[in-house]
C-alpha cells in the first residue's frame, strides 16, 4: 500500500497536474464559466417544460394524473391537437431555440479563445466555426434522419466537438501562406486581408458536408450491424454491457451525448426489453430504466466534494447544483466544475457507473431486486424513480448502495483534485 500512494505521489499526481493545466482544457474550462448562466436559464425552463408543462407527461396525460382530460375534456388524439396541446409544444419550440442559442454561445466563445493559442486570425476562426455548426446543423436532419439525434436540441455537448475542429483546421490552414490568394494593392487593407484568406476559409467549410456524409454511413452500417443479431440474449451480457457503458461514460467525459450517440442500442435492445419487461413477457435485467439510473454516480462525486474538498467553489457549484441532481439535471454540475474534460474524474466517471451495472446485474440476478418494469419520466427523483420503476422499495435501496459506492470510488480522486487546485491558487 505504501509504494501505491508513493507512485500516486510521485508519477500520477504530476502527470495530472500537467494535463490538468493545459492550454486547451484552460480554453475549455473558460468556455464553460461563460457558458453557465445562459445554460442555467435554459435547463431551469426546459426543467419546467418537462414537468409541469408536457402534454404527454406525468401530469397531463392518461397515464399520468390526468389533468388533461378535466382542463379540456378531451382524449387521445383530440387532445394532442386542441388549443391547449398546441400551447405547450410551442413553449418547448422555444426552450428548442434557447438550445440552438447555448450552442453559438459555445461556439463563439471556444473558437475565439482557441484562435489566441494558435495564432489564428479571431473574426475569421470564429466565423468559420459558426458555419460549420450551421453546416451540420442544417444538413443532419435532412441528409439523414437519425444524424439530427447528434446534433439537434440537447446535442449542443457536440457544439464543442465541431468548434475544436473546425477551429483546429483554419488554424493550420491559416499558417499555409501558398494558400493565401495575391489581392490588388488597390483594394482597402483590411479587405484584402480577409479575402487573401479564401482557400483557407473554403477549404474548412468543405470539410463539413464531406463529415456529415461520413457519419451517415458509419450509422447505417452500424444499425444494420445491431440490427442483424437476432439473439438479444447478446445484449444482456454482462461483458458486452461493460464494454457498452465503457463507450457511453467515455464519450460522456468528452462532453458528448452518449446514450444518444449510442442510440442504435438502445433502439435495438434496451428499449424492447424494457417494454417487454412493462408487459410481463420477459425478466431482463438490463432496459433503459436500469440505465438511466445511472446518473446516480454524479450523485455520488457531488457528495464525495461536500466530505472530502477543501476547495470552497467547488463546494459552492456543488450546493448551487445539488437540488437540480435530485431531478437528474446534472449538466449544471459536469460542466460547472467541470468534471467533464478534467483528467482527474475521467476514471472514476467511467468506472463508477460500470461498478453500478456490475453489482446491480448481481443484485437482480440473485432475486434480491426486481427488474425495472415501468418506464419513468427521467425527471423523477433519484431513489423514488428506482421504487417505481421496479415496483419495489428494493430498487431505491439499490440505488442507496449504488450512491454509497460511488462516494468511495470517487474519494481519492477528490482528494488528488483538491491537492492540485489549492496548489494553482497559492501559485498564483
Amino acid at each position: 500500500m505504501e509504494s501505491f500512494f508513493k507512485f500516486w505521489d510521485t508519477h500520477f499526481l504530476p502527470s495530472i497536474a500537467k494535463f490538468y493545466n493545459n492550454n486547451y482544457l484552460i480554453a475549455i474550462r473558460r468556455t464553460f464559466y461563460v457558458l453557465m448562466p445562459f445554460w442555467l436559464t435554459v435547463s431551469f425552463f426546459d426543467l419546467i417544460g418537462n414537468v409541469f408543462l408536457n402534454p404527454t407527461g406525468i401530469l397531463f396525460d392518461n397515464g399520468g394524473l390526468n389533468l388533461g382530460f378535466w382542463l379540456t375534456g378531451l382524449t387521445g388524439e383530440d387532445y394532442l391537437h386542441s388549443n391547449f396541446a398546441y400551447l405547450m409544444l410551442t413553449y418547448k419550440k422555444i426552450i428548442s431555440v434557447g438550445y440552438n442559442i447555448v450552442t453559438m454561445i459555445i461556439t463563439i466563445t471556444l473558437s475565439a479563445r482557441l484562435a489566441e493559442i494558435w495564432q489564428s486570425d479571431k473574426t475569421m476562426t470564429i466565423f468559420c466555426s459558426g458555419s460549420a455548426f450551421l453546416i451540420v446543423y442544417s444538413l443532419a436532419p435532412t441528409h439523414e434522419p437519425q444524424v439530427s439525434d447528434y446534433f439537434s436540441e440537447m446535442g449542443f455537448f457536440s457544439a464543442f466537438l465541431l468548434t475544436f475542429i473546425s477551429a483546429r483546421i483554419f488554424s493550420w490552414l491559416y499558417h499555409k501562406k501558398p494558400l493565401f490568394i495575391k489581392v490588388p494593392k488597390y483594394l482597402p487593407q483590411e479587405m484584402a486581408k480577409y479575402l487573401s484568406a479564401i482557400f483557407p476559409v473554403a477549404l474548412t467549410l468543405i470539410f463539413f458536408p464531406l463529415l456529415i456524409f461520413v457519419l451517415s454511413i458509419l450509422i447505417t452500417a452500424t444499425e444494420n450491424f445491431f440490427a442483424g443479431i437476432s439473439d438479444l440474449t447478446f445484449f444482456q451480457n454482462p461483458l458486452f454491457v461493460i464494454f457498452y457503458q465503457l463507450i457511453v461514460w467515455i464519450l460522456g467525459w468528452l462532453g458528448l451525448p452518449g446514450y444518444a450517440m449510442t442510440s442504435v442500442v438502445l433502439d435495438t435492445a434496451y428499449i424492447p426489453a424494457q417494454i417487454n419487461n412493462q408487459i410481463g413477457e420477459t425478466v431482463a435485467i438490463f432496459t433503459t430504466g436500469f440505465f438511466e439510473a445511472g446518473v446516480i454516480q454524479v450523485l455520488g462525486l457531488m457528495i464525495a466534494i461536500l466530505v472530502f474538498s477543501q476547495h470552497d467553489n467547488w463546494r459552492k457549484v456543488t450546493k448551487f447544483s445539488m437540488p437540480l441532481m435530485l431531478f437528474n439535471v446534472q449538466e449544471v454540475f459536469i460542466f460547472g466544475l467541470p468534471v467533464i474534460l478534467n483528467p482527474i474524474f475521467i476514471l472514476p466517471y467511467v468506472f463508477a457507473p460500470i461498478a453500478n451495472c456490475l453489482v446491480g446485474y448481481v443484485a437482480i440476478s440473485w432475486g434480491i431486486v426486481p427488474v425495472f418494469q415501468t418506464d419513468i419520466p427521467w425527471t423523477m427523483p433519484l431513489v423514488l424513480g428506482a421504487g417505481v420503476a421496479t415496483h419495489s422499495v428494493m430498487g431505491g435501496l439499490l440505488q442507496i448502495v449504488w450512491l454509497i459506492m460511488d462516494i468511495f470510488i470517487y474519494a481519492p480522486f477528490v482528494i488528488t483534485a483538491n491537492s492540485i487546485e489549492l496548489e494553482n491558487e497559492n501559485r498564483i
